[in-house]
C-alpha cells in the first residue's frame, strides 16, 4: 500500500488540471462543429462526453484542494480572498477579451451598433458570475450558434461549492460525517429525487452532478489518512470504469471510481510530472479562453476544418492566451496573497 505524502507540494495537480482543460477543448470541438453525436465517449455513455468527464475531474480536484485550503487557512476572510483572487482576475480578463476582441471580430452588426446594443453591456454581468452567453450578432451562423463563452456555466456552480465549504467551516461542520451527509444528499438527489419527481431542470441536474464530485473530493481530503491508497485498488477501479462503458450503470460506476482515481494519480510518483507547472498554471486560462477562441475559429473556417485540425489549432491558440492570462493577470493577482500575508497553496478552479 502506497504511503501518500499529502503535506508536500510534490504532486501532479498542475498536470491533471492542464490535461482536463485540454480535454474540455477537445470535447468542445464536437459540440462547436455540430458533430456531437460523433464524439467517441458520448457514443459509449449516452450523455457524457470527454468535456463532461474533464469537468468532473476539475470538481474532484477543487473539492479536495479547496477543503484543504480552508482547513489549513487562517480564517474565513483569508479563504474568501484567496478564492476571489484565483477566480475573478482571470475571469475579468476573459470577459473583456470576448467583449472587446472576439465580438468586434465576428459580429454581424456595425461596431457602433455592437457597442451600443444593450446585450453588450449585459455581457458584463459575467464579471460577477451571473452567466450571460451572448453578444449581439456574434456567432449567429455558427453550428453552435450565438454562445460566446459556454464554459462560464461552471463558475457560478463552483462558487456555490465554495460557499458551501465556507458555511460548513464557519459553523465547524467541515467534518467527515457532515460532508458524507451532503454527498449522500447529492447522490440521492441526482439518481432518485430528480428522476422520481420528473424535474426537468438543467441547472438542478448540473448542480447535483457536480456537487457529487466536489463533495467526493472534499471527503477524500478529510478522510485521506484513513483511506487505503493502493495501486491495486486504483487498477481495479479503472478496470471497473472501463468495463462499465456502454452499460446503463456506467455513470454510477463513474461517480464511485473517478474521485479515488483522480486523487491517487495526483500523488502517484511519476518522474518529472510534479514539476509540470514550473512555468505557470495555465489550466484556468485554457478553460475560460478556449470556448470563444474555438467559436472564432469555427466562424472563420467552418465545420469542414475537421476535428483533428480544429483541436490542434484550438489548443495552440488558446494556450497562447492562457500564458498571457497567467503572466499578465493571474500570477500577479496571486502574489497579493503573499502581500496580504495569506497562506499560499496551489488552488483549484
Amino acid at each position: 500500500m502506497q504511503k501518500m505524502s499529502f503535506g508536500v507540494r510534490e504532486n501532479n495537480f498542475d498536470f491533471l488540471r492542464f490535461l482536463a482543460a485540454s480535454l474540455v477543448l477537445v470535447g468542445h470541438c464536437y459540440w462547436l462543429s455540430g458533430r456531437l453525436p460523433e464524439e467517441p465517449l458520448r457514443q459509449l455513455t449516452g450523455n457524457t462526453d470527454v468535456a463532461d468527464l474533464a469537468v468532473d475531474v476539475f470538481f474532484v480536484i477543487s473539492g479536495f484542494l479547496v477543503t484543504a485550503s480552508y482547513l489549513h487557512g487562517s480564517g474565513n476572510v483569508s479563504f474568501v480572498v484567496k478564492r476571489a483572487l484565483r477566480i475573478f482576475p482571470g475571469l475579468a480578463f476573459s470577459v473583456m477579451f470576448a467583449l472587446l476582441i472576439i465580438g468586434p471580430l465576428s459580429t454581424q452588426l456595425s461596431l457602433v451598433e455592437y457597442f451600443t446594443h444593450p446585450q453588450t453591456a449585459a455581457f458584463l454581468t459575467n464579471l460577477f458570475m451571473l452567466t450571460n452567453y451572448n453578444l449581439p450578432g456574434v456567432f449567429a451562423g455558427n453550428p453552435f450558434p450565438e454562445a460566446v463563452n459556454g464554459s462560464f456555466w461552471t463558475l457560478p456552480l463552483e462558487g456555490l461549492m465554495y460557499c458551501g465549504v465556507l458555511f460548513l467551516g464557519m459553523f465547524r461542520l467541515l467534518r467527515g460525517d457532515m460532508v458524507f451527509v451532503a454527498l449522500a444528499a447529492a447522490v440521492v438527489g441526482y439518481f432518485m429525487l430528480l428522476p422520481a419527481l420528473e424535474i426537468d431542470s438543467l441547472t438542478l441536474t448540473k448542480l447535483s452532478r457536480l456537487s457529487m464530485f466536489f463533495l467526493a473530493g472534499s471527503a477524500l481530503y478529510i478522510c485521506r489518512n484513513s483511506i487505503p491508497w493502493d495501486g491495486r485498488i486504483a487498477v481495479a477501479l479503472l478496470a471497473g470504469w472501463l468495463l462499465a462503458l456502454g452499460n446503463d450503470g456506467w455513470f454510477a460506476v463513474h461517480v464511485v471510481t473517478l474521485p479515488y482515481l483522480v486523487i491517487y494519480f495526483a500523488y502517484m510518483p511519476v518522474p518529472h510530472l510534479a514539476s509540470f507547472g514550473r512555468y505557470g498554471d495555465f489550466s484556468y486560462g485554457m478553460y475560460i479562453f478556449g470556448f470563444p477562441v474555438q467559436q472564432l475559429i469555427m466562424h472563420w473556417f467552418g465545420p469542414h476544418i475537421g476535428i483533428p485540425g480544429f483541436a490542434l489549432l484550438s489548443l495552440a491558440i488558446t494556450l497562447c492566451f492562457a500564458v498571457l492570462s497567467w503572466k499578465l493577470v493571474e500570477e500577479p493577482a496571486l502574489r497579493l496573497k503573499r502581500l496580504a500575508n495569506l497562506p499560499h497553496m496551489r488552488s483549484a478552479h
